[in-house]
């Protein structure tokens, strides 16, 4: 796997740490994206701070930002994401269609970017979806849709782009990162309390954890019969 190079998004968040320190981990070249403010990606081997909500130019910077620097890329995993936590009234629109730019507009144009060098180099996209976009989330009505909307895409992109190109997706159910703060306070009730809700509604008795879920990007990674697919992660809160 030496020389082989992931462009991870959103790596400096829980999830997004877990990626990038199991990908060079396993062998893997990572280029790690997030604000500038976002916090550490230490594990990366080259960090590109950029906004994703800047629209296709920005997106497309990124990608090539990383080829110029690496010459190739073999793996994009579009992880970055926002988490808008009201209700979609016209006051709050904006904020909605924030949602969309990062979660699902985003990954289209980074695609987009890293398609050419994708097919070259016969390589993949991993979308980090949610089991929002399965279910549905009350208050959440933003994220769910830009999620659901990032799911449709990645099984229209993995026809498109077949077969020089896979495309999957990973849908976590409560994973027990930052984002459980904001969520408690959304919720009215204390961190604790929320991970005991969440717990208690999955039969696995416990919240995924990022580790996990970075060791399914992994897994992905190395899985070359898996296109398409949308890889459920949730402690067994939601069964299909």
């Amino acid at each position: 796997m030496s020389g082989q190079v992931a462009l991870v998004t959103g790596a400096a968040g829980g999830i997004g740490r877990e990626i990038t320190r199991a990908l060079t981990a396993a062998g893997w070249t990572v280029a790690a994206t997030d604000l500038a403010d976002a916090g550490e990606t230490s594990s990366a081997a080259q960090t590109f701070p950029a906004d994703l909500s800047g629209g296709r130019a920005a997106c497309h910077a990124v990608v090539d930002d990383v080829l110029g620097h690496f010459g190739r890329l073999d793996l994009l995993v579009n992880n970055a994401a926002t988490m808008t936590v009201v209700e979609p009234t016209v006051a709050t629109m904006p904020l909605w269609w924030r949602d969309i730019a990062v979660n699902l507009n985003a990954p289209l144009w980074l695609t987009q970017a890293a398609a050419p060098a994708l097919r070259q180099s016969r390589g993949q996209v991993v979308n980090m979806c949610s089991i929002s976009a399965l279910r549905g989330e009350p208050g959440f009505s933003a994220y769910a849709a830009s999620k659901a909307g990032l799911l449709g895409m990645t099984r229209s992109l993995a026809r498109e782009l077949a077969p020089a190109v896979r495309v999957n997706a990973i849908a976590p159910g409560p994973t027990d990162t930052e984002q459980l703060t904001r969520d408690a306070e959304f919720a009215g009730v204390g961190l604790d309390e929320l991970r005991r809700r969440y717990a208690s509604a999955m039969p696995s008795g416990r919240l995924v954890t990022p580790a996990e879920v970075a060791d399914l990007v992994v897994f992905l990674s190395a899985a070359e019969s898996f296109t398409g697919e949308c890889v459920q992660i949730n402690g067994g809160m939601l069964m299909s």
